[in-house]
Formats: structure tokens, C-alpha cells, sequence
């Protein structure tokens, strides 16, 4: 039986004030009612209602009586439990209260200087919950900026030291939604925009990676500090990334630092044929068949008389396969060029074209096997985009996946009667947007991952979130074949964000397609509004505003909700000893966007 005469004070701590609570009057708790649950609540009351009877009745003199009895509820609640050894005892879940005992408390008495008292009893006599997830359990949604740049920095095993004056530039073009870059970097008043490029421009944001820029970058120097354990399990607790370096390096934030906004090499895994060849030495490498993870594929370069040709007329042949997808090799986005063939004939007739891209190289062919038995939404085709970022800072390379995506759907019912109807088979914006029934059925043919991951459930009893899981694990063999390749020159600071484009078969099984450097950025709908918005804001968190820190009287910008998880990082500082297949990018045309 716990004795009432111990409990001097109870006080609810927390960091929201809510107003002085009447005991006697419950409901001045709203508009917060539908937040907590007053069961257990109500039965603290009962408990200090206990206590004023039994002191009235040991004729004790009345100072914490619920007239006087400060009442502070938090949201989010804290854990922690006292007791009168001074130590915690036992650790509540987030989604708790934590309760003190205090003795002798006055309203101007500090809660440090206050002696604990044990309160175990109490613990199990009541509970305040609320009806949904606090900052810890939805995984700090919210993040403090200036935090986590911090956090990044020493990720990046680096730190930029920012001064009390200084002004950045930054040149964006207008394509591909350049304006809401523009719009986004504007809000962030340390920075000023240019109309024309500059020498000393420190952020150079294109539709398309210009190779001259890299000539000019620089790498900063610095003094090194010693990591403390402190910082090393932030960064543990917040990018689940193990830091084994004991030192890093002090920068004192600088107007010469120059970024753009494409990696140095990105063609290893945005042009069609570069990205075969390295998922297919990747696959191959470690012991796995690169056709259960891409469909099959044949990279012909000299039309008929090429033997990978004569490799794909013969397995076509044998296995009775006549529907194929026909893809230029390079410098193709938006759905130019591709075909969709529906025998071995027309397949050849297509890669016996000889002609030169604008930029006078030669023209190849990736024949890929069409997935004739897609996963459809409505009995229409679709495809997956999702978001990759990619940064490497200081020699340490990581690579982002975007927790949200959206589906892109077709016009038009699938039927593979008819090959030649790309509103059928295209899901490309460039090519929906065209047609009479583009937005008939979905706003902008787009649908979000919630409602597709109902429509899933409901029609085939399938969890949308295990094919999430496959996707972000394809993004990071993405990576791991092709991070070598990328950024060659090993430049002090460089990122991209790419958009990664999927299938699902009518097995559930997830495919790589391709992969977009300037991915669009456009917004059709409401859906793409909210996303992109935060996609290209979370881009620059955590790509740009690390290394260029606001001055130091500058208010911080507010917080936000980080949607982007670390899937893949590396050192990488000694240039690659293995060349990859193909060795000379020759995407040089230049295009408003993919979509």
C-alpha cells in the first residue's frame, strides 16, 4: 500500500504548455481531448483527490492541493523516471508521460534544485497516452537544420565553419522547372541569383552536365579536430552510418567553392548501354544472373552483320519470342526513338538503320524483351518513378533513395495487338501528354504510392511495401556497379539527383528500366506539386546547404521533413584500376527534361 503522505508534488513535464488545468473541470482541456487519453488521466486525479483526503484527515497542512498544483503536459512527453537513489530506475516509452515526485515545490523553485521522491507506485496507477506517434516515433520527422547539416558535415567527415557575413550566387536555368529551384534557393537569403553565368559563381544548376565547369572546381583545406563520441553516434542515430575515422577537418566557409549540379561521369548509369554494361559485370561479378534483375538484353552496333545480332535472331528464334522493345543506345530520353516490335522481322528492319546523331556518332540499338505480362492498374500499363541522390563530399560517396515516388500510367487499355500505339505502351509524359484521354483517369496519369498501394491490396491481396524494399535494393545495386565509374576526377565537392524508372510483371517482380539524369521536375497535378517540392528542397538540405552555411546572424531556415535515407556510402579517393565498358559519354544533345 503506498503511503499518499510521501507525494508532496506531481508535475507533468514537457516541452508544450498547455493551459492551467481546473481538475474539477476536465474539459478545459480541449481543443486537445482527441490528443490524450483521460483514462489514465482521470485516475491521477482520483490519486490527488486521495491525498487531499487523507491530509485533511491527518489535519496536514494543504500546499499542493490541486488549486496551487502547477500542471504542464507535453507533446512530445519525455522518459524518465526518479527515484530517491537519484537514478533512473526504469525507462518509460516515448509515447509516455514522465512523472516527478517533488518535495516542498514553490512556484519559483528550480526543477534541478528540487529533491526527487519515489513515485514507483505511481507509475503503475495511471498512463497518459496520445493518439499519434510523437518526433521519436515517427523517426524525427522533423529535423532541426542546423543540426542536421551539422550532422551531414561530419558524415562528410568535414565541418563548415560559417562567418558572420557572406554571400553566395548561384545561376539556375529555367528549364525543367528551374524556377522552383530558383524559387527555393531565393528563400534562403545568404544566397543571390545570377540572370548569366559567372566565373565566381558557386552553384551552376543545369538541365544537362556542361564538362567545362569541372575544370575550375576547387578543394579546400583546413585544420583537423578529433571526433567526439557525441558526434560519432549523432551521426549513428541519425544516418545509421558507423563512422570508423577518428579525425575531421575544420573549413572555414568560403565564396570560391564552386558545385554543379551533375556528377562528372554520369553517363555510366543514365545513357541506356553504359548502364547495361555495368549492371551486367556487376550481376556476373558476384555470382547472379543480370536478366532476373533487367530485362534480357542485346546491344547491337553494326546492324545485321553485328554477331550480338545474330546472338539475338537465334535466341528469339528458339524461344519462340517475337515482342521486343527497341531503344537507342544513346541520347535518348522522353521516349524518342523507342519502338515497340512485334516480330523478329520488324526488329531487324529497325537495326539495319545506319544514321549519325547530330553530334556524328554513330547510332546503336538496345534490344530489350518486352515484359508482355505487365502488372496493370485499371487494365492499363504503367511504371514506377522513384529518386536518387547521389553526393560525394570531401572523397566520401553516398547515395540517397527517395522514400516517395509516384506511378505514371497510359492512355490507353493494354493490348499487345497493337505495338504500334505508344499511348499503350509509353508511360513517358513527353508521349501521354499528347493524347485525347491524357489526365482522363488519373490527374496528370499520375498516382501516388498510398493509392497504389491500395489498389494493390485490394485487387491482388499484395503489400505495395515489399516491392518498395526491391526497388530501393535494385537503386543500391545501381550504385554498387557504377560508383566507381562516376565522378572520375575525384572532385572535393559534386551530387546529381537522378530518377530511376521501374515495371512491375504480372508475377509482382520488379524490373530496372532505365535511369534519368535531369529527371522532370515539372508539375502536372497536385501530387507532383506537394512531391516535387519537397524532393528538390530535401536535395538541397542535404546536397547545398552543408557547404554553404548561412552567416551567423542569419535565422535559421525552419524545419523540415527529411524523406531521404542513406542506402550506399564509400570513401573514394583512388581512381578506379578497372575501365569500364564504355569509357566516352556521347549525350551531348540538349533536352528540356525526360519525363
Amino acid at each position: 500500500m503506498y503511503n499518499y503522505n510521501e507525494l508532496d508534488q506531481l508535475v507533468i513535464k514537457g516541452s508544450t504548455r498547455f493551459q492551467e488545468v481546473n481538475f474539477n473541470q476536465p474539459r478545459l482541456f480541449q481543443p486537445k481531448l482527441n490528443i490524450i487519453k483521460l483514462k489514465g488521466f482521470q485516475q491521477l486525479v482520483d490519486l490527488i483527490k486521495q491525498q487531499e483526503s487523507f491530509s485533511k484527515h491527518n489535519q496536514i497542512p494543504q500546499i499542493n492541493t490541486q488549486k496551487n498544483l502547477p500542471s504542464i503536459l507535453a507533446y512530445p512527453p519525455k522518459a524518465e523516471l526518479i527515484t530517491t537513489s537519484k537514478k533512473e530506475i526504469s525507462i518509460r516509452k516515448y509515447s509516455e508521460t514522465r512523472v516527478y515526485g517533488r518535495k516542498s515545490f514553490t512556484e519559483t523553485a528550480e526543477p534541478h534544485s528540487l529533491e526527487p521522491r519515489r513515485i514507483n507506485t505511481i507509475r503503475n496507477k495511471f498512463a497518459i497516452k496520445k493518439a499519434f506517434p510523437n518526433k521519436q516515433e515517427e523517426q524525427n520527422m522533423f529535423e532541426n537544420p542546423s543540426d542536421f547539416a551539422t550532422i551531414l558535415s561530419f558524415s562528410n567527415l568535414l565541418m563548415i565553419i560559417p562567418q558572420e557575413k557572406i554571400v553566395y550566387k548561384a545561376f539556375i536555368t529555367k528549364g525543367n522547372n528551374g524556377q522552383l529551384v530558383r524559387q527555393l534557393i531565393k528563400s534562403r537569403s545568404w544566397w543571390i541569383l545570377l540572370d548569366t553565368p559567372q566565373t565566381d559563381v558557386n552553384l551552376y544548376w543545369t538541365q544537362l552536365r556542361k564538362q567545362g565547369f569541372y575544370k575550375d572546381l576547387i578543394t579546400l583545406t583546413g585544420n583537423q579536430s578529433t571526433f567526439t563520441k557525441g558526434q560519432k553516434k549523432q551521426v549513428y542515430d541519425k544516418l545509421k552510418l558507423k563512422l570508423d575515422e577518428e579525425k575531421y577537418t575544420n573549413f572555414v566557409s568560403s565564396n570560391i567553392l564552386r558545385v554543379h549540379n551533375h556528377l562528372e561521369g554520369n553517363f555510366q548509369i543514365s545513357n541506356k548501354k553504359a548502364l547495361y554494361y555495368n549492371m551486367k559485370s556487376y550481376y556476373e561479378s558476384i555470382g547472379q544472373d543480370p536478366f532476373q534483375f533487367i530485362p534480357l538484353t542485346f546491344h547491337i552496333q553494326d546492324g545485321i552483320k553485328d554477331p550480338v545480332y545474330q546472338q539475338f535472331e537465334e535466341y528469339a528464334r528458339k524461344n519462340n519470342i517475337n515482342v521486343w522493345i527497341i531503344k537507342p543506345g544513346e541520347q535518348s530520353n522522353r521516349g524518342n526513338g523507342i519502338e515497340v516490335a512485334n516480330s523478329i522481322s520488324q526488329v531487324k528492319r529497325l537495326v539495319s538503320y545506319k544514321e549519325l546523331h547530330s553530334n556524328g556518332v554513330k547510332k546503336t540499338f538496345i534490344v530489350q524483351q518486352y515484359i508482355n505480362k505487365p502488372l496493370l492498374y485499371n487494365k492499363r500499363k504503367f511504371d514506377i518513378r522513384c529518386f536518387m541522390l547521389i553526393t560525394c563530399i570531401n572523397h566520401q560517396f553516398k547515395a540517397y533513395w527517395y522514400q516517395e515516388g509516384y506511378i505514371r500510367t497510359s492512355c490507353k487499355e493494354f493490348n499487345l495487338d497493337d505495338t504500334d500505339c505508344k499511348y499503350t505502351h509509353l508511360t513517358n509524359d513527353a508521349v501521354q501528354k499528347y493524347s485525347k484521354n491524357y489526365g482522363k483517369y488519373e490527374t496528370g496519369n499520375k498516382v501516388s504510392f498510398n493509392d497504389f498501394s491500395k489498389y494493390v491490396q485490394e485487387i491482388y491481396n499484395l503489400n505495395f511495401n515489399n516491392t518498395i524494399e526491391q526497388l530501393k535494393s535494385l537503386c543500391s545495386d545501381i550504385v554498387k556497379a557504377s560508383y566507381q565509374h562516376l565522378d572520375p576526377n575525384r572532385h572535393f565537392y559534386t551530387f546529381e539527383l537522378f530518377g530511376l524508372d521501374f515495371m512491375i510483371d504480372s508475377d509482382f517482380k520488379p524490373w530496372l528500366i532505365e535511369v534519368n539524369t535531369n529527371p522532370c521536375l515539372e508539375t502536372c497535378c497536385p501530387l507532383l506539386s506537394r512531391l516535387i517540392n519537397h524532393l528538390v528542397e530535401n536535395t538541397i538540405r542535404i546536397a547545398i546547404d552543408p557547404m554553404y552555411p548561412a552567416p551567423t546572424k542569419k535565422k535559421p531556415l525552419p524545419e523540415f521533413k527529411n524523406n531521404f535515407e542513406l542506402i550506399f556510402y564509400t570513401s573514394l579517393k583512388e581512381q578506379c584500376g578497372k575501365l569500364p565498358e564504355i569509357q566516352q559519354d556521347d549525350d551531348d544533345l540538349d533536352v528540356d527534361d525526360d519525363n
